[in-house]
């Protein structure tokens, strides 16, 4: 579903401005005395996690359709070929369950396709069978993170999240991956009301620009869980190149653990 992501460690300067007033009298030979700053506790990636982050989705399941009449599949091409043939996939059957597992099933020109996600391992099946370990490499990986849901459990594991402040209202970071060297990161806007994530732009290490993903249209499931309905995939030159929609979206209705298992 999405083109590798694989990002370094990497440490930001978070610039939280806090402001100290002073009150001048009235009598020029008695002004007052400095208002002390408020202190301004500083965002980490901890506080990201336990604050900042849906952390109510224990399952989830949905159906990813791509809508055809809104997708441009030369466009699509232009992020990469192994991408486009993603959304080959014309409806994709997913399943979430905490923490970081997630299953894909659909059809490639009417043959079964699974993908299977477990933490550092990674199944793929399309006539043959084959098992990956994916450590270190969270483009190979797929979440809640693309399903537009700023979650908690991957920002534990593979996600850095840097916050650079608060931009129209929406929460904007950096994400970078821990333990490696690859310089390829991702700017995502945040809506802090919801979690949802509504433009997540993937940059490579030339701090070139190579997708863009807008997730819309949020729906609330559940009290406090908002998950988005409409994604709308973009390529580097700003053209739309995949739309889908999300449809019989559950959460926390309960999944078996047996969906996940890797052999």
């Amino acid at each position: 579903m999405t083109a590798n992501r694989m990002v370094p460690r990497f440490t930001l300067i978070l610039m939280l401005a806090t402001a100290a007033g002073l009150t001048a009298s009235r009598f020029p030979l008695a002004s007052a005395a400095p208002v002390p700053a408020t202190p301004v506790a500083p965002v980490t990636s901890a506080s990201i996690v336990a604050t900042r982050a849906n952390n109510k989705i224990k399952d989830l399941v949905t159906n990813l359709v791509v809508n055809d009449d809104e997708t441009n599949r030369d466009e699509l091409k232009k992020i990469g070929g192994a991408f486009a043939t993603t959304y080959s996939v014309k409806r994709m059957h997913v399943s979430y369950k905490f923490p970081n597992r997630a299953r894909f099933e659909g059809k490639i020109a009417g043959v079964p396709a699974l993908l299977v996600y477990n933490g550092d391992s990674k199944l793929f099946k399309v006539l043959f069978k084959k098992i990956q370990d994916v450590k270190g490499q969270p483009g190979q990986k797929q979440s809640l993170l693309d399903l537009g849901i700023f979650a908690h459990d991957w920002l534990t594991t593979d996600w850095e999240p840097h916050f650079l402040g608060r931009r129209n209202g929406l929460d904007q970071y950096k994400l970078t991956q821990r333990d490696t060297d690859n310089h390829s990161y991702d700017l995502i806007s945040v809506n802090p009301k919801n979690y949802i994530i509504e433009n997540l732009k993937t940059y490579n290490g030339d701090k070139i620009l190579q997708k863009e993903i807008r997730f819309k249209n949020p729906v609330l499931i559940q009290p406090g869980i908002w998950v988005p309905s409409r994604v709308e995939v973009l390529n580097q030159y700003g053209k739309v190149g995949a739309v889908q929609t999300l449809e019989g979206t559950k959460v926390n209705a309960g999944i078996s653990d047996d969906l996940f298992q890797i052999s």
